[in-house]
């Protein structure tokens, strides 16, 4: 087999892969959970054909993450994903709040639709886009 000293190289070897395999296996699973969220808020198409990519490609190849400027390229993109996603909620959050004022002055001022205001999506969206701060 060799040297006491090359059987606890291989040995710490063997103990390193399997280390990278499981943090790979839950980076795998991190940037999944992200991509699925991102794309039930809508974020995830905001991202260039490049950017998810990267995301689909290290994800359905099964790479190992080793290499640090794929993890720093990832990372990039979730953030991105992050701070879109949040300039969203801002944006829906903002806009919740006008329609729900501007349609109480419209229903106190006899228009009886505009209740509808509230719940009307498109309407709530250009409001948080066009009044934004």
């Amino acid at each position: 087999m060799g040297s006491p000293h090359t059987q606890w190289q291989s040995e710490d070897f063997t103990s390193k892969s399997l280390a990278d395999n499981d943090a790979s296996e839950y980076i795998r699973l991190f940037v999944k959970k992200q991509m699925l969220l991102s794309k039930r808020l809508g974020s995830w198409f905001r991202l260039n054909l490049q950017e998810r990519s990267i995301i689909d490609l290290s994800l359905n190849l099964k790479v190992k993450f080793r290499s640090i400027e794929l993890l720093r390229a990832i990372v990039s993109i979730l953030k991105k994903l992050r701070e879109t996603g949040r300039s969203f909620n801002i944006r829906l959050l903002r806009g919740s709040r006008l329609a729900l004022a501007f349609s109480e002055a419209a229903v106190s001022w006899g228009n009886g639709g505009a209740r509808r205001w509230r719940s009307d999506r498109s309407y709530i969206d250009f409001l948080g886009k066009f009044f934004q701060s």
